[in-house]
């Protein structure tokens, strides 16, 4: 028996020795000089937005603000620029000859956008993705979109930056709908679609679902399911849009305006979802869903938006472009306006 009462001391040294190795490493070894202090940081002395003023040119078309608000771009004379909001710096992106920046779009968590040169040949188009590093100023080549044609024209991209998977909404003139599916390797397939004309789309944050609303007849679909998503007693209904905890939000569309929004997850039935019933029919343009789930209703003749489950109203002036996580943007006398939510 003396070999095992060897072996249980050799076990109980050698746990020891490794115990005070891990001991140092992680007192002295990998410690820092410098001493930390820590501070209660109180409601009111949160970070704020602090953008100079920037005044973009009459003709701006498609003014978009980056989702911190850090970056504003917009096109003049067909070519897209880049305004840094904190010093005013502004910057041109670069495209081939012959090409112009067809589409552009920020990502909904990060300073990059997503953009789509166009170049036009005689009996066809060149289509080509890329996305753009902002802080790197490096513009990198995503995937050539060779099925387009002279008429081909992408009306909107949903990108899910967790999964890294893009879905491409392209769409001709009196031709049905396609909507493409790129992965992270550059792989595209064609997204099966139920009906041939589709409106909004929208994609899931944490799963490869595109969620899509036909533009006939107002259905609403999700790759991945046979049938429609529906609502009991609600004949039509559009597609608003998601959050970050893949809630998907519709709204049940009468006479083209919204009276009710029904919200929650597509692996559970719409029994199971939350409803919001707005105190007055709302057009679709004035309904807002953020990133974090809140739901938001412009006022734009009283220059308020306000968020409907707190009834919290944020005063703005001038025309609202879009919020972004800390607040919303307006146009004032061509003035950029920055405005914190209350």
């Amino acid at each position: 028996m003396k070999w095992k009462k060897r072996i249980f001391i050799w076990i109980v040294v050698s746990l020891s020795l490794q115990c005070l190795v891990l001991f140092y490493v992680d007192r002295y070894f990998l410690a820092t000089d410098s001493k930390v202090d820590s501070k209660k940081v109180e409601p009111n002395e949160t970070e704020k937005i602090k953008n100079i003023d920037i005044t973009v040119p009459a003709s701006a078309e498609n003014i978009l603000v980056s989702y911190d608000a850090k970056y504003l771009s917009y096109y003049e004379n067909e070519k897209l620029k880049i305004v840094n909001c904190k010093d005013g710096t502004i910057k041109d992106i670069s495209v081939d000859d012959g090409c112009t920046i067809s589409f552009s779009k920020w990502l909904p968590d990060r300073n990059r956008m997503l953009l789509v040169e166009k170049k036009s040949y005689d009996e066809s188009s060149n289509l080509v993705l890329y996305h753009y590093d902002v802080s790197k100023g490096e513009k990198v080549k995503i995937k050539d979109l060779a099925w387009a044609n002279t008429k081909s024209e992408v009306e909107d991209i949903q990108l899910a930056t967790l999964t890294g998977v893009i879905y491409v909404k392209v769409s001709s003139e009196g031709e049905r709908s396609s909507i493409y599916r790129i992965d992270r390797m550059g792989g595209m397939t064609k997204a099966d679609t139920i009906p041939n004309f589709v409106s909004n789309i929208s994609v899931l944050r944490h799963e490869d679902q595109l969620i899509y609303e036909g533009s006939v007849y107002n259905k609403i679909y999700a790759t991945g399911r046979e049938s429609s998503i529906t609502v009991e007693g609600v004949d039509k209904l559009t597609l608003l849009g998601d959050d970050d905890n893949d809630n998907v939000y519709l709204g049940e569309l009468k006479d083209k305006l919204i009276s009710k929004i029904y919200y929650g997850k597509t692996a559970d039935g719409t029994e199971d979802w939350k409803m919001i019933e707005l105190q007055q029919p709302t057009a679709i343009k004035d309904l807002y869903v953020s990133s974090d789930g809140k739901m938001y209703k412009n006022d734009s003749l009283k220059g308020v938006l306000k968020e409907i489950s707190s009834g919290t109203e944020t005063s703005y002036e001038g025309k609202l472009l879009q919020l972004y996580t800390k607040g919303l943007v307006s146009l004032v006398n061509n003035k950029i306006s920055f405005v914190p939510f209350k």
